[in-house]
């Protein structure tokens, strides 16, 4: 199996109290399924998939990948090659969560090229949310949830076994303990969808939801899963 009972039982855990606590802040009336997909939706959407095709690439081409880390520019960005891929998904990761949250101010109707009215959008955003009780909770116990995997993941195999040292060269210590001992086939996924789910209540809003913002959740677990399935 590609996955666990653990690892969708988790996730779908998350995505039930998210859905929950939209509902109840009276968002989810709001939402779209079938939105029309504007630039901005579509941008955010290609940027969510951007580190999940780099993964793509390394698995699927770690020598030539290694290779290509001793020489410029790759090498110029650690100092070996899980370095480097470390830098990268790092670098890819941020431009996600940027793209987000400019997706957000645009949906709330800042101009995107005013830096002002992105901030004064989504400050009006993280005030909104922090008066919602209700969503402030469901939203801490995703993140505690998703950071504890995965800060459990980096305890136990390192930044060598997280950023695909076994492929690289690096040695990876095989590890049966927390969080694997839970029954997770991919707990550093299951914590970053959980983790992912958090930050997506904290932007949900009525403007952000009629904008598309189950969709671009939706595509962002999906892109999820697939990359679990390239690696199972």
């Amino acid at each position: 199996m590609w996955c666990s009972a653990q690892d969708v039982a988790a996730t779908f855990a998350g995505l039930s109290l998210w859905l929950a606590a939209v509902r109840a802040s009276g968002h989810l009336a709001s939402a779209s399924l079938t939105v029309a997909p504007t630039p901005a939706f579509v941008l955010t959407a290609l940027s969510v998939s951007s580190s999940y095709i780099v993964y793509s690439l390394v698995w699927f081409n770690a020598a030539k990948f290694a290779a290509a880390c001793q020489r410029a520019p790759l090498g110029l960005l650690g100092v070996d090659a899980v370095g480097v891929f470390q830098t990268l998904v790092l670098a890819f990761k941020l431009g996600q969560q940027l793209a987000l949250l400019l997706w957000a101010a645009h949906a709330a109707g800042a101009d995107a090229s005013s830096p002002h009215a992105v901030v004064h959008a989504l400050a009006t955003l993280l005030a909104s949310f922090c008066a919602d009780p209700g969503r402030l909770a469901v939203a801490a116990v995703l993140m505690g949830a998703g950071q504890t995997l995965n800060a459990g993941i980096y305890a136990a195999i390192g930044r060598d076994g997280v950023y695909y040292g076994f492929k690289l060269g690096a040695p990876v210590p095989w590890c049966s303990g927390f969080p694997f001992n839970l029954g997770f086939r991919h707990p550093q996924y299951v914590g970053g969808t959980l983790s992912q789910y958090a930050v997506f209540l904290a932007l949900s809003s009525p403007a952000t939801c009629r904008a598309g913002l189950l969709p671009l959740l939706a595509w962002w677990s999906v892109n999820y899963a697939a990359m679990s399935w390239v690696e199972a």
